[in-house]
Order: structure tokens, then C-alpha cells, then sequence
């Protein structure tokens, strides 16, 4: 790494650090830090058989939640792009992290889902996510930060600042999840969105060593929510039923 891409990254710290501090805890810049350290692993692991620009997965990594869509007004053009184009960052690469941070979150990949089902994604975009490894090394170290023991903190951190039930044993079992829900935000409590989103994440994964990692991670939360079901249920009835939440099929998938 050369002196003038150092300076970039460090530009780029800066202004993640002070941007992320007016976001809550589940999305603070201590996750970009992790999302940073597991998307430049990833990456490393990535290049020993393909080229792997190191430095737009190192940047995308830290921008990746500054154009977050549950935080801001969408309708607003890209900070992400106004901020490199106060960089030294050449043009091509700059185009390259917008692209990558425009589709990295998981309501963008179920609307990709959605249209390659139907037919309807355009095809150099289709090769463009098949083809992009930075775009699959941040995608996967940012789902890796949403599932394992940090997945539950933040899901928990997440629902606490938007006043959102951690739990309510009423609610119905979500097993498929559609983009325009997603985008409603049905799920009603912290433990549904487990179903409607962390436990589909690690069959999602892009990398080979995502995949191995998420596994672990993808088990641990299957434990935790067969306790969340056994607490729950504590004194609830007589027989000591616990809810049906397809976890079974979630622990064989993977």
C-alpha cells in the first residue's frame, strides 16, 4: 500500500468515525471495525486464487452503512460518492465502491433474488454481482456481523433504540421473507427477525471462508433461540410445548 491510498484510508476513517456517531450502538463505527477486519480476511483468503483489489474492499468495508437506508432518507443522493469525490481516489474505483455499497445489504439482495426469479435483472448487473469478489467479501463479513453471539447483541441493540418488543410467543412464525415485506418491516419483535432475516444469512454466504465461519455463527443462534423458547415458555402451560420455529430445518440446511 503506497502512501497516497494510506492517506485515503485514513481520510476515509475519519470521516466514518464522525458520521457513525449519530447512529445507536447496533450500527456504531465499533461494527465497522469488524466488518473491516472480516472483509480484509476474507479478501486475503480470496486472492490466493483471484485478483482482489484490496483497497476497494477496505473502503467499501468502512462506507458500507453510511448510505444505510434505515437511517437516512432515500431519496437523497449518495454521501458515499459525494464524500471520494473528495479523495485522491481515481474515478473508476470510486464507481466501483458506490456500486458495491448500493448492493450489499440484504433488502438489495432480495429484491436481486426477486428478479432473477422472475427474469427481470438486467444481465450486466446479474454478471456484475457473480463476477465482483470485493462486493462478496463485504456482503459476507457484514452478514457475519449480524449472526453468532454479535448478531444477537445487535438485534437486541436495534430493537431497544426503535422501541421494538423483544418478544411476543403470539407471534406467527415467519419462514419466507419477500423484499416489499422486508421493506414494510413486518416482523413485529427482535425474535422474529431472526427468522425473517439472521437465520437465511449463512446459506447466503459468497466466500469459501465465509461459509465456514458462518456456520458456527449460524448454530450458536439456533441455541439461543431454542433458550429465548424454553424461557419463554417457562410456566406458559402444563406439557412444556415450546412454539414450532423451524430451526430444525434451519440446522440441517447449513
Amino acid at each position: 500500500m503506497d502512501k497516497t491510498e494510506s492517506a485515503i484510508i485514513e481520510q476515509t476513517e475519519a470521516f466514518v468515525r464522525d458520521y457513525m456517531s449519530q447512529y445507536d450502538c447496533s450500527h456504531d463505527y465499533l461494527h465497522v471495525e469488524r466488518v473491516v477486519r472480516q472483509a480484509l480476511k476474507l479478501a486475503a483468503q480470496e486472492s490466493t486464487y483471484t485478483h482482489v483489489d484490496m483497497l476497494v474492499v477496505h473502503l467499501a468495508a468502512l462506507l458500507h452503512d453510511v448510505d444505510d437506508a434505515k437511517y437516512r432518507d432515500t431519496n437523497t443522493s449518495s454521501t458515499v460518492g459525494d464524500f471520494l469525490a473528495t479523495t485522491n481516489l481515481d474515478t473508476e474505483r470510486a464507481h466501483s465502491i458506490v456500486r458495491i455499497i448500493d448492493a450489499v445489504s440484504f433488502r438489495k439482495e432480495l429484491l436481486a433474488i426477486e428478479q432473477e426469479r422472475a427474469g427481470t435483472m438486467d444481465a450486466d448487473e446479474r454478471e456484475w454481482r457473480l463476477a465482483c469478489v470485493e462486493l462478496s467479501c463485504v456482503q459476507d463479513a457484514d452478514r457475519l456481523d449480524a449472526i453468532g453471539a454479535f448478531g444477537v447483541m445487535r438485534c437486541a441493540a436495534f430493537s431497544g433504540a426503535r422501541n421494538r418488543p423483544l418478544h411476543n410467543p403470539r407471534d406467527s412464525c415467519i419462514t419466507a421473507t419477500t423484499y416489499d415485506a422486508y421493506v414494510r418491516q413486518d416482523s413485529g419483535t427482535a425474535v422474529a427477525h431472526f427468522n425473517e432475516k439472521l437465520l437465511q444469512l449463512a446459506s447466503m454466504m459468497k466466500t469459501e471462508g465465509g461459509k465456514r465461519e458462518a456456520q458456527g455463527r449460524h448454530e450458536f443462534m439456533c441455541r439461543f433461540l431454542e433458550q429465548v423458547d424454553a424461557e419463554a415458555g417457562f410456566g406458559a402451560d402444563g406439557n412444556g410445548e415450546q412454539r414450532e420455529r423451524g430451526l430444525e430445518t434451519h440446522a440441517n440446511t447449513h
